[in-house]
C-alpha cells in the first residue's frame, strides 16, 4: 500500500468546521468539545488528505457516543479498543475515499492532552514542522502493509518532540 502525501489544502479547514457543525447539530454539545487535529490541521504541513477530528467528552460514557456518530454516517471500528481501549475510532468515507477519521476520548486523558500538544508544537514550532513534512515524504516512497504501519513509523519521531513538550 502506498500513502499519498498531499501539498496543504485551504479547503481542510472548512471541511473540518462543516463536519464540526454536523456533530454539534446531533450531539450533546454541552458535554464535548471538537478539536482539528493531525496534519490537516496545521496551514502549509503536507499530509494525507484526511480531516482528523478529536472529540474530547466530560462527562458520560464513550460507548454513549457510539449510535450518534454512526447516525451521521460515520463507520465505527471496534478492533483498535484492543491497542487503544480508552478510545473509539470511526470514520468517514465517500465511494472508497477515506474523508475523515473520529477520535473518540475523554476530555482529561493523555491521549486526548498529547494530540493537543503535538497539533499545537507543528502550529507554532516550524523547525518541527519542516522535520515532521519532510519524514513524510521519505516514508511516502514506502511500501505499507495498511495506514496503521506507516503512522507506526512515525511514532518515533512524534515521541522525540512529545518529550519535550508540556502535557499535564
Amino acid at each position: 500500500m502506498k500513502i499519498k502525501i498531499k501539498s496543504y489544502n485551504d479547503n481542510w479547514p472548512y471541511i473540518f468546521e462543516d463536519i464540526k457543525s454536523k456533530i454539534r447539530d446531533n450531539i450533546n454539545k454541552d458535554n464535548i468539545t471538537i478539536e482539528h487535529i493531525g496534519s490537516t490541521s496545521v496551514k502549509n504541513l503536507a499530509s494525507k488528505p484526511i480531516i482528523d477530528i478529536l472529540i474530547g467528552i466530560k462527562f458520560q460514557e464513550l460507548d454513549d457516543y457510539i449510535t450518534p456518530i454512526k447516525n451521521l454516517g460515520f463507520t465505527y471500528m471496534k478492533k483498535y479498543e484492543k491497542e487503544i481501549p480508552n478510545r473509539r475510532f470511526f470514520f468517514l468515507e465517500n465511494d472508497t475515499k477515506r474523508i475523515a477519521h473520529i477520535h473518540l476520548v475523554k476530555i482529561n486523558s493523555q491521549w486526548y492532552k498529547r494530540h493537543i500538544a503535538f497539533r499545537d508544537e507543528l502550529r507554532s514550532n516550524e523547525v518541527v514542522k519542516k522535520e515532521y513534512e519532510e519524514l513524510k515524504y521519505t516514508l511516502e516512497k514506502k511500501e505499507w502493509k495498511d495506514g496503521n504501519e506507516y503512522a507506526d513509523a512515525k511514532t518515533e519521531f512524534i515521541k522525540s518532540i512529545e518529550k519535550n513538550l508540556k502535557i499535564d
